[in-house]
């Protein structure tokens, strides 16, 4: 993908850079340990308060190793990349329950990107990556996915029109926050389309009004804990608005004070049998700020107030306080540690609860040891609280108890650059979790692969 990260299930959501990041890094998303918990979704949209159709970021390392980077194939503004990878290792815990099902694990990635420039920082790019998983001895765990992306902004004199299309294809685990406790991934796709406009004034002030819209559609697990319980995930089937405003002030050149307002309103196709509705309108309000230093350390915070109201009263409101931040500092050429921390109110999988908080927080620490040689640590921290279930459905087969569910993670790895073409890297993850009412388990994962680049 050419985002990397940020956003929510519940519609919660830096600039332009090389479009060969994920082929030069050579690390996908679906490697890393803490891809395993939170929602997967967050990891393919942008900032919250940032527009659309932009590209993402190229590290620091990686152009400190520009011996070694892929050059795709250039035609005129037209930028083609092209890689894929073949790894297997193992996992000690497939199905991520307290019940532990060990297998081998074979992988096999491919990507491709298109970024096209034009006059005046125009831009076009595509996307397209697709990663396929096989456990020998868990069959009812192999996946294929895939992820697609196309997106572009245009200036107007100073303003600038951003948009987007992505559509994700994934699966859902029991480890990932506010999901079903079932013994088989949970097929789903999302549609997500967004627009923004970036008005500059004439002074310091500027205002970039959004449109977001997602469509969620879930599918039927393979195999579930108990034959003809949850197979229909229909009722999970939602269309999701987000409409809002981003209002900066700039202090001084790439500093700006922050404001976004944002309304959501979420819509289910049908609602679970016998359960009243699970629509609901809210609205969020935070204040931030964003500094884009040229120096070795940039800052991003928002900070503010979260509420949804359900239409149905059993299920009354939420409020939550809602936050996003981002750390980041390059001390040198060659090392760079971003921290990352959010909290917000999500959607939940189970009938009786409708929404919950999350919070959680990711370090990476990337080095580049040589030219060639690029060390990565990578360590993780959640918690999902789950409200009680509605006393009115006290009694009933969906009642639920309040609970917390909780991640600890880390990751190391090595890739080693042989030419700009051909890359091995080397990783290992560990993660303590949960699931619902369940104790803390242990998962190692380890893996290597061969990475081919155009």
């Amino acid at each position: 993908m050419l985002y990397f990260k940020h956003t929510e299930e519940s519609g919660m959501h830096q600039k332009v850079g090389a479009p060969t990041l994920a082929a030069a890094c050579g690390i996908a998303l679906f490697m890393l340990p803490f891809a395993a918990n939170a929602q997967v979704i967050q990891n393919y949209f942008p900032a919250l308060g940032s527009g659309a159709g932009e590209l993402s970021t190229e590290p620091t390392q990686v152009r400190a190793a520009g011996a070694y980077q892929p050059q795709g194939f250039q035609s005129g503004p037209v930028i083609v990349n092209l890689d894929g990878s073949e790894g297997g290792g193992y996992d000690s815990n497939v199905d991520m329950l307290p019940a532990a099902h060990s297998s081998a694990v074979i992988n096999t990635q491919g990507h491709l990107s298109v970024v096209s420039r034009f006059p005046h920082n125009d831009q076009a790019h595509g996307d397209i990556s697709v990663s396929d998983t096989r456990y020998p001895s868990r069959s009812v765990q192999n996946r294929t996915t895939w992820t697609a992306n196309v997106g572009g902004t245009h200036y107007f004199g100073r303003d600038e029109l951003g948009f987007s299309y992505t559509h994700l294809s994934l699966v859902q685990m029991p480890s990932e926050a506010g999901a079903l406790i079932l013994s088989s991934p949970v097929p789903y796709t999302v549609e997500d389309g967004r627009i923004s406009y970036l008005v500059h004034t004439h002074g310091r002030a500027s205002f970039q009004p959004f449109v977001e819209a997602q469509r969620y559609a879930f599918g039927r697990p393979a195999m579930v804990n108990n034959a003809g319980a949850y197979t229909n995930q229909t009722y999970r089937n939602r269309v999701v608005i987000n409409e809002g405003v981003t209002s900066r002030y700039e202090l001084m050149a790439e500093t700006h004070l922050l404001v976004v307002a944002q309304g959501t309103e979420i819509r289910y196709d049908t609602p679970a049998s016998g359960y009243p509705s699970r629509n609901s309108n809210g609205f969020s309000i935070l204040g931030g700020y964003d500094a884009g230093w040229k120096g070795p350390i940039k800052f991003r915070a928002l900070l503010g107030y979260q509420m949804r109201r359900y239409a149905s009263t059993l299920y009354g409101k939420i409020t939550s306080p809602v936050a996003e931040a981002q750390l980041s500092w390059s001390p040198t050429r060659l090392t760079s540690a971003v921290l990352s921390v959010r909290h917000g109110i999500e959607d939940s999988a189970f009938e009786g609860v409708v929404g919950f908080t999350n919070t959680a927080a990711t370090l990476v620490v990337t080095h580049a040891l040589q030219r060639n040689v690029l060390l990565t640590f990578n360590a993780q921290v959640s918690k999902a609280s789950y409200p009680a279930t509605p006393a009115a459905l006290k009694g009933t087969p969906v009642y639920q108890v309040a609970s917390d569910q909780n991640t600890y993670g880390f990751g190391l790895s090595g890739q080693i650059f042989l030419n700009r073409h051909l890359s091995v890297t080397a990783n290992y993850s560990y993660l303590s979790q949960s699931v619902y009412q369940s104790a803390m388990f242990p998962v190692h994962m380890a893996q290597l692969s061969v990475h081919f680049a155009l």
